[in-house]
């Protein structure tokens, strides 16, 4: 008789534990559409609240911690709200198969926002998978943050021994082969040696630096200007008020075009040098895009 009742207990206590269980999921299913139907609505602040919510309750499995932070960084994503989105897409765990994509799309964001350390960082801690593909692209993902922070030794190294064989990265490689060479062509440019070809002729300076129309146009200001005060000088005298005007005249233009051909090579090189970011940036992303369409 006793063996019966505890028999019956158990079975009691055990059907109220699977009943409590499947209490919870729904539960826990239903707070889960309701924080995806507030991000979908763009009731971030709501959603962010329902989340804190569900996450302080005991037992709750982690596949939704993931896919709630996945699907918030994605709405944030889209709406352009990087700083948000980076936040939940860091803290999905690579216990789920969009892992890759939240992290990779994390150091996106740290790219983008001058925090390539912070990328390598996210980069590095990426397991190695057993889909090739997903290897080769952390690979180049690595190499364009190399290249990002001008760590040229390491991006050469990389992209030249790693054997790439997905025809995208293919393609994207080597346009970072060729944003590289660029950049090493930017660092080149000196200002005073800029400064001091402008001294030598008026404007070439700025064709060093890589601004043709600005270089004839103080070419022929500097030239007007110098052969007006030649020819005041000749006619006038040296110590005549129009000879000292036009002379004092010729030299503000004369030492402006000086220094504005040394201005001008940082000018162009911090052009370049953005351009050439977002060239860099734009193909680091297109892998990432094309992959987890």
């Amino acid at each position: 008789m006793k063996i019966r009742l505890i028999l019956f207990l158990l079975i009691l206590s055990t059907f109220d534990f699977n009943a409590q269980t499947k209490n919870d999921s729904i539960n826990y299913f239903n707070d889960f559409n309701f924080i995806i139907h507030l991000s979908k609505n763009k009731l971030f602040t709501e959603a962010e609240k329902e989340t804190e919510k569900l996450f302080t309750k005991t037992g709750l499995p982690s596949l939704y911690k993931d896919s709630i932070n996945y699907f918030l960084g994605i709405e944030y994503y889209n709406e352009k709200k990087f700083s948000e989105a980076r936040k939940h897409f860091v803290a999905v765990s690579d216990q789920v198969f969009f892992y890759y994509k939240a992290h990779y799309l994390a150091g996106n964001i740290d790219a983008e926002n001058n925090m390539t350390d912070s990328a390598l960082v996210n980069y590095n801690a990426i397991d190695e998978s057993s889909n090739e593909i997903l290897n080769e692209l952390k690979q180049f993902e690595l190499s364009g943050l190399y290249l990002l922070n001008r760590n040229y030794k390491l991006f050469d190294s990389l992209s030249q021994n790693y054997n790439f064989k997905n025809p995208v990265i293919q393609e994207e490689l080597q346009n970072l082969k060729k944003y590289s060479i660029v950049e090493k062509k930017i660092k080149r440019k000196s200002p005073f040696v800029a400064g001091t070809l402008s001294a030598i002729v008026p404007g070439l300076g700025k064709v060093y630096a890589g601004n043709n129309g600005q270089a004839l146009a103080s070419f022929l200001t500097c030239g007007l200007m110098g052969v007006v005060t030649v020819e005041n000088y000749l006619r006038l005298g040296i110590k005549h008020p129009q000879t000292i005007f036009f002379g004092g005249v010729f030299s503000l233009f004369y030492i402006g075009n000086i220094w504005g051909s040394a201005v001008s090579v940082q000018l162009v090189k911090i052009e370049k040098q953005l351009e050439n970011k977002h060239n860099i940036l734009v193909s680091i992303k297109i892998p990432i895009n094309k992959f987890f369409q």
